[in-house]
């Protein structure tokens, strides 16, 4: 599909027309693209509650979207606290992770990984356009931070479900 109204450079954004450089398309931008990468997690997803938890969180990445364009604060304490309790879980399925652990395994553990560290990219780039964006509801970035910590959880339980064993930089440490 095609309009041919974003020729000139400028898009329309919750009906006004904002230059595809600024930081609220390049925001929309980031979250489309870490949408993807959680589209692809979810495909590489074998168990019903990861994909589960996935789907959610692509669904929650769009009333992100919808919080910046429209200055809405739909996301709130209680998103966050959903994505600490499902950390959580996984993180009793996993136990005690030895750091760093080097990303990869399995198919569904290198594709979570991957989605995290986008994610992990889409929060530090969250803080500068925060600045930029007014207003700006300051739940988003909470919710950015915690959502890579799920991810990074989820990738590890990935890789146990898989029996893959983690490869390490070993430090020394756990998490």
């Amino acid at each position: 599909m095609f309009t041919k109204k974003g020729d000139s450079g400028e898009t329309d954004v919750i009906r006004k027309r904002v230059g595809k450089d600024s930081p609220l398309v390049n925001f929309l931008g980031d979250l489309d693209e870490l949408n993807s990468f959680l589209g692809m997690a979810y495909l590489k997803a074998k168990w019903d509650d990861i994909k589960r938890d996935i789907e959610r969180l692509q669904h929650e990445i769009f009333i992100i979207g919808e919080d910046a364009s429209a200055g809405n604060s739909k996301i709130d304490q209680n998103f966050v606290k959903w994505i600490e309790e499902r950390t959580i879980e996984y993180r009793k399925e996993s136990g005690p992770v030895r750091l760093f652990v080097i990303p990869g395994g399995g198919e569904c553990g290198a594709s979570v990984h991957i989605a995290r560290a986008v994610c992990r990219r889409v929060e530090r780039n969250t803080v500068k356009y925060s600045k930029e964006l007014e207003p700006f509801n300051k739940w988003i970035i909470v919710y950015l931070n915690r959502a890579s910590s799920l991810l990074f959880s989820i990738a590890i339980v990935c890789n146990k479900r898989d029996n893959v064993s983690e490869r390490i930089h070993d430090i020394g440490r756990y998490f």
